[in-house]
């Protein structure tokens, strides 16, 4: 009997695990048919558990959760109104005048590229330097033109991405409002001898990611903001663009705040090498403030996450899911650490 234990546990963690790879390979091929259905539903979850404490807090006050909840909406997506109203048509017309413009610019980065291959001739690099430089070059050129070519499929969709918006909304609402009974509805799919761990892993997930996720959101706000204002008094062209992108790329670590400068410092060095250095300084100084004043106060405690496993996200979240999956790789990571752990643990009783 005391040998069988050991195989008998063995053999269901395997499986466990078995299963567990058998859902994520079906959810990986199926990606896309099950983001357009559940991308709605996992927003207005996102949205609410944003905004919960917001409710709690209100609640404490003496107002039902309703109202708190209407109060919060008028509040909330009143401003996320105002602010579509106000820079949605800004961000249409720029991105519509990039598009537009994007020959001349193509011209432009050729004729650059003429200069570099011209002064590297005289320095006389290696020639395996040389190839080096210009397949990199290359490969930013196709890239660039590929993510600007796809511009005109979000300025398009305006009907598709209102209907979403509203659907959100009232997914949220009723999600928010009745928060604790979808939360508790939620075990009831679990076996009741799991539903201590079940329990259990759900509140270090809510510990673990709730602040880091609130703060991640309130950086990337600093950020596109401050981008924005800065490359606009700096007269750097599609101000907007850049300061909406940065404020996205800022959420993914270590190399998102690289990602988010590169296409504000290439369109400022289209005007002149001394405009990009000056972008480049901007983007600097930005990220000093936030780094030392802003997200000491926001962020809080980090996801405690080795480095090595934040770089294998990133790469496998890249690789699988391009740029969302690089902004949604390290949360990913921090419950399936979660998760791992309290698996390998006894069960509760």
């Amino acid at each position: 009997m005391l040998t069988k234990l050991p195989q008998n546990s063995l053999l269901k963690r395997a499986m466990q695990i078995a299963g567990l790879v058998l859902i994520l390979a079906v959810f990986y091929i199926l990606r896309r048919q099950l983001l357009a259905v559940l991308g709605p539903v996992l927003i207005a979850i996102t949205i609410s558990y944003i905004l919960n404490p917001l409710v709690l807090w209100l609640e404490q006050r003496r107002l039902s959760r309703t109202g708190a909840v209407l109060l919060i909406f008028l509040v909330f997506f009143g401003l996320a109104f105002i602010f579509l109203a106000r820079f949605l048509p800004s961000f249409a017309d720029e991105a519509n005048n990039l598009v537009r413009r994007l020959p001349q610019y193509v011209q432009q980065g050729q004729g650059l590229l003429t200069k570099f291959y011209t002064a590297a001739d005289r320095l006389n690099l290696p020639l395996s330097i040389t190839q080096a430089l210009e397949k990199s070059l290359d490969t930013l050129e196709s890239g660039m033109l590929a993510g600007l070519g796809r511009i005109p499929e979000v300025t398009v969709n305006v009907a598709r991405g209102l209907f979403s918006f509203f659907l959100v909304l009232v997914l949220s609402f009723y999600i928010l409002r009745d928060f604790d009974l979808v939360k508790d509805s939620l075990y009831y799919i679990i076996p009741r001898k799991s539903q201590p761990r079940a329990r259990k892993i759900l509140q270090e997930v809510d510990s673990s990611l709730g602040r880091y996720i609130r703060g991640q959101l309130i950086l990337a706000l600093a950020v596109g903001v401050l981008t924005y204002l800065s490359l606009l008094l700096l007269g750097v062209e599609f101000s907007l663009l850049w300061g909406i992108f940065a404020g996205f790329t800022n959420t993914i670590p270590y190399f998102g705040p690289i990602i988010g400068a590169v296409p504000a410092v290439l369109m400022a060095l289209l005007t002149s090498p001394t405009m990009a250095i000056k972008t480049v300084f901007v983007f600097v100084i930005i990220q000093q403030v936030e780094s030392n004043f802003i997200s000491p106060y926001v962020l809080g405690k980090t996801l405690d996450l080795h480095p090595l496993v934040v770089l294998l996200a990133l790469l496998a979240g890249g690789q699988f899911f391009g740029f969302w999956g690089l902004i949604a790789a390290v949360p990913a990571a921090a419950v399936a650490r979660i998760i791992i752990r309290n698996l390998a643990l006894p069960p509760l009783k």
